[in-house]
């Protein structure tokens, strides 16, 4: 992740005692290491303002591989110590990163170059908490759980059977996908393409909503949203589709049979399937559709 922050340092003494502005490097650490974890064994993952990119293979280890450089235009008194701590917990593997800065004056602008890539066994299971991250995530089949503020989350061929995510300021895509799926988001849009899910809790506020998934007999398919546009695509199966609305719009195709409609409440059937599906809605868009 790239960014750039403009400081103005205070005091006169600062002025006087830099009077050449030359570029500085500090924050900078670089890791390239392998590291065992077990076939069934959890990464742990905590960072902040990183590019971060996961990929499961056939590699029986992890190898980790962090590129952190910060340089600093203009004056700065003080430094910051960085420092990412890689840790094994029996099958387990925990990466955490650390920061310590004291009082720091500056006038200038700093730019951080920040990236994480790891690659480890696709039959493993993750859990990352982050801020100011972007993830892309590639097959890797284990439980997935991601908390996530002001960042992205991209999810790619990976065969899991459960995933959880729970973001605020930030888009979740998907592409791909089986088994349960629960979502909590705020303030982003939810996309998933391709899913072949059997139960789906997604809660979502100042966001919209893209759901394409097959259905299965007896599925449990839910879809909270508050401000935001529902569109639900069935690529497989069918069921009942229960519809509570606020203020809200709703719109089905003619693939869809009426079976109930009042101000706020629309109920539809779809044939093909015995699958339960809720939506609710305030102040929002509901399409339904069939591909």
């Amino acid at each position: 992740m790239k960014k750039m922050i403009i400081s103005v340092g205070i005091g006169l003494v600062c002025l006087v005692t830099a009077p050449k502005a030359n570029a500085q490097r500090d924050g900078e650490f670089h890791l390239d290491k392998t590291y065992s974890i077990g076939a069934s064994g959890t990464l742990y993952l905590n960072s902040e303002d990183a590019e971060v990119r996961i990929t499961g293979s056939s590699r029986a280890d992890a190898h980790v591989k962090i590129d952190r450089t910060q340089e600093v235009r203009g004056f700065s008194s003080g430094r910051s110590e960085f420092n990412v701590i890689v840790e094994n917990r029996g099958d387990d593997l925990h990466i955490t990163e650390r920061e310590r800065s004291g009082v720091r004056i500056q006038m200038g602008s700093i730019r951080t170059d920040y990236r994480i890539d790891i690659e480890l066994p696709e039959s493993v299971s993750i859990r990352v908490k982050g801020e100011d991250d972007d993830y892309v995530v590639r097959n890797v089949n284990g439980k997935i759980y991601m908390e996530t503020e002001d960042g992205d989350i991209e999810i790619i061929d990976c065969k899991s059977s459960d995933l959880e995510f729970r973001l605020e300021d930030g888009d979740l895509r998907i592409d791909g996908g089986s088994g349960a799926l629960t979502v909590e988001s705020e303030d982003g849009d939810v996309e998933v393409r391709a899913g072949n899910f059997s139960d789906i809790d997604i809660d979502i506020e100042d966001g919209d909503v893209m759901l394409e998934t097959s259905l299965s007999d007896n599925g449990r398919y839910i879809v909270r949203g508050e401000d935001s546009s529902i569109e639900f695509v069935v690529t497989n199966g069918g069921g009942e589709f229960s519809i509570l609305k606020d203020d809200g719009s709703v719109r089905a195709s003619s693939a869809f049979e009426t079976v109930r409609e009042s101000d706020h409440r629309s109920e539809f059937k779809l044939a093909g399937g015995k699958a339960n599906v809720e939506i609710r809605t305030e102040d929002g868009r509901v399409r339904l559709s069939r591909n």
